[in-house]
């Protein structure tokens, strides 16, 4: 069994589909099915984790992983590791509410979902710096965007916007934004209102020398999709074309003009 968590936490890394897809995964789901539960507790969420991200989560294993009796010994636990295994309970939790409409529960506590005080920033690199500096350039007021944003889905946008029917930004506090935790806002954006969420790719997102975003990077950009946002991605290999500040704020721009343009052609 062990063997096979292994094989899985891999694939699930690399987002690596075998050949045979149908007949690993049922082989897989049926060692899962008498074992899962026998397994360390942070192990049953790191094979879960990893079946979310290959799409092959079914809904009696997020039930198991997702019950209060696993995922409680969890929620205080302020160790690495502890908040490694939770970081993955909510992006299950995600899956579950995101990707699973016939989904039933259990659910984690609305208490879980509080991404709390934000923890100490990594390094901010040379990509995250410009992208917010080259954007809040272009909102023309601090209220028209949100940087950083911690959602119940465990994940952190880079930047988030409200655009109207017109392209123009919203003012983003005035509206409901249900993937806060908690939800803010009181006002329903306008029905022809896009919400933007803005995605950067580091060198160290994508797999070796490809093109190709590692199997965390995918499930993130997946959820967003999922919880209403479209996407702008920002890939460090555009980004490093672009010289002047002019071209930054062009390629914004346009990035967003494209996202807006294939939603409308669906």
């Amino acid at each position: 069994m062990s063997d096979l968590c292994n094989v899985l936490l891999a694939f699930a890394r690399l987002n690596f589909r075998p050949e045979q897809e149908e007949a690993f995964f049922n082989l897989v789901h049926e060692k899962l099915g008498s074992q899962l539960a026998d397994l360390d507790p942070a192990l049953q969420v790191d094979v879960l984790w990893a079946l979310c991200v290959l799409q092959q989560a079914r809904a009696s294993e997020l039930q198991a992983v997702l019950r209060p009796e696993l995922h409680t010994q969890f929620l205080g636990d302020r160790s690495p590791r502890g908040q490694s295994t939770l970081q993955k309970l909510l992006h299950i939790n995600a899956t579950a509410r995101l990707e699973h409409p016939e989904y039933a529960g259990p659910l984690l506590p609305a208490t879980a979902l509080d991404p709390g005080p934000p923890a100490p920033e990594r390094k901010v690199t040379p990509l995250q710096k410009e992208l917010q500096e080259t954007l809040k350039g272009l909102l023309g007021g601090a209220d028209r965007g949100r940087f950083s944003v911690a959602t119940q889905y465990g994940w952190v946008l880079d930047a988030e916007v409200l655009l109207d029917a017109e392209g123009q930004f919203l003012p983003l506090r005035d509206f409901v934004a249900p993937h806060l935790s908690p939800p803010s806002g009181g006002q329903l954006p306008p029905p022809t209102a896009k919400r933007l969420a803005f995605l950067r790719w580091e060198f160290s997102n994508f797999a070796s020398r490809s093109k190709d975003l590692l199997g965390r990077f995918v499930l993130a950009r997946r959820h967003v999709l999922a919880a209403g946002f479209l996407v702008v991605d920002v890939p460090y290999y555009e980004w490093l074309e672009l010289r002047s500040e002019w071209q930054k704020a062009a390629y914004l721009k346009d990035k967003m003009r494209k996202s807006v343009a294939e939603e409308l052609a669906k």
